[in-house]
């Protein structure tokens, strides 16, 4: 059986050292350490970009070690993936402009799912709703967007 294929925002990546939110983060280990081989995990070079952004050297090769650990297959943004992205800001997210570009990447590489903790902006029935909508107009597949828990993460706590 063929893996899902995932799209990992930089939140996922970042939960994994957030000691802040030690539920979040506990959720987050464990499902890097116990499910993501389930899935065929993909990055945009705008989490490379966002991750290379972060000021904390020791925090930032921390990030870019767990990517590497994941070896997932690097997205390249286009002016195709930007334009999608400005249909999502049109219609939803209108000043989230990293938010629409991983989600118009994760939809134009036909991915299964975009996995982030951002529920403001991105896990949520409202925004997924426009999207879907968006990518039926656009020929596009339908696209979940989920956390970690839904993904077997809940088996290791629960916000």
């Amino acid at each position: 059986m063929k893996k899902l294929e995932i799209y990992l925002d930089t939140s996922v990546i970042s939960a994994y050292f957030d000691l802040k939110k030690p539920v979040r983060q506990l959720i987050t280990q464990k499902w890097f350490e116990n499910e993501i081989q389930r899935y065929s995990p993909h990055i945009s070079d705008l989490v490379i970009q966002e991750i290379e952004n972060t000021k904390d050297k020791g925090l930032r090769e921390n990030f870019i070690k767990l990517i590497n650990d994941a070896a997932p297959t690097l997205i390249p943004i286009t002016d195709i993936e930007n334009q999608l992205a400005g249909k999502y800001r049109a219609a939803i997210l209108k000043k989230e402009v990293n938010d629409t570009i991983h989600i118009a990447c994760a939809s134009l590489a036909k991915l299964n799912a975009i996995v982030s903790w951002n529920f403001q902006h991105i896990v949520n029935l409202e925004t997924m709703s426009a999207i879907n909508q968006i990518n039926v107009v656009e020929n596009l597949n339908m696209i979940e967007i989920v956390s970690p828990e839904n993904l077997g993460g809940s088996k290791y706590g629960s916000l």
